[in-house]
């Protein structure tokens, strides 16, 4: 008795060792009941979800014979899948996302995609800075999510599907306004109001990740998705506008990939200032002495490479600004 009880037991291992798992990248891959397109459809299947063949061989074909979770079996197109095993998934599955983002899809396939980067938690299949970066991707997704909602294409048919984003998300997204302002509500909201991911959020990230590869991504994204504000020939609010922006990436990333590039814009922005003393207007509704001195106080704390960019900039501006 024992010893078919231990035969059973190696027989379920093996066999269970034996199952294949693909993942879906495709969201809205049909499953048929045959292997051809004319066949019937079971369902669609959902970016990320997972199905399992018994087939010991490798099937070399158009279609796989996979079933998913709920026991339900059935053809799926091969080009919609990526085997799982030893190879490491998180590369296919980021340019899976990537393409998803930069093509022309639809609600319905950046909704699955969102659904399930809400989903993974880290564990076996994604740990550290892989897990991370797909977290921070999540937060891409649902801005191109809401923004895909928002275009003329769909938003008369997607104000509940807004709401309902709103609602789930309210510490993620927010309303933004021509004006500068955020609010929490799509009611009332000012006339070309957007619905959008909070900068915060991004900074939250890069603030928690600090001298790290995902904290750099999540600066530069802050950065991109903080709303430049329009200063005209005020440099007190230029200064403000990136110290907010791109001053507060170096900061966090002094050695960060994008560090180069945001230093160089910043200090094309303060020599437009500081080239020609004859043109520079300090007539600032901001208070000038404070934002200035905020402003040099956070250059101090960088890297001495980047006050030779700055200072000598920085000190045109404050010699004409705090005239008397």
């Amino acid at each position: 008795m024992v010893y078919l009880i231990l035969i059973a037991s190696c027989t379920f291992s093996l066999s269970s060792q034996e199952k294949k798992q693909y993942i879906v990248l495709d969201p809205g891959t049909e499953l048929y009941l045959f292997p051809e397109k004319k066949s019937e459809v079971l369902r669609r299947l959902s970016f990320g979800e997972i199905l399992s063949s018994e087939n010991q061989k490798e099937a070399d074909s158009k279609f796989q014979l996979l079933t998913d979770k709920d026991g339900l079996t059935g053809w799926v197109d091969s080009r919609a899948l990526f085997r799982m095993g030893s190879k490491g998934s998180y590369p296919v599955i980021t340019k899976a996302i990537e393409k998803l983002l930069y093509q022309d899809s639809g609600p319905n396939e950046l909704e699955s995609v969102f659904t399930y980067l809400t989903k993974i938690e880290e564990g076996p299949i994604f740990q550290g800075n892989e897990y991370l970066f797909l977290k921070i991707r999540r937060l891409v997704v649902l801005q191109r999510y809401a923004e895909v909602l928002q275009s003329p294409e769909y938003r008369s048919k997607s104000r509940q599907k807004l709401e309902d984003l709103l609602k789930n998300n309210p510490t993620e997204l927010g309303v933004y306004s021509k004006t500068g302002n955020w609010t929490d509500t799509l009611s009332n909201a000012p006339e070309g109001s957007k619905l959008k991911v909070r900068p915060e959020t991004f900074w939250k990230v890069a603030e928690a990740y600090p001298n790290s590869k995902p904290g750099d991504f999540a600066a530069y994204l802050a950065v991109k998705y903080t709303p430049e504000i329009r200063c005209g020939r005020d440099p007190i609010c230029v200064l403000q506008d990136e110290e907010n922006r791109r001053l507060k990436y170096l900061l966090l990333q002094p050695n960060g990939n994008y560090a180069p590039i945001f230093s160089s814009h910043l200090e094309k922005r303060l020599l437009h200032f500081s080239k020609d003393r004859e043109t520079l207007v300090c007539d600032s509704k901001l208070p000038k002495e404070s934002g200035l001195k905020n402003f040099r106080n956070k250059v101090q704390e960088l890297p001495a490479r980047y006050g030779k960019k700055f200072y000598s900039k920085l000190r045109v501006i404050e010699e004409e600004c705090l005239k008397k």
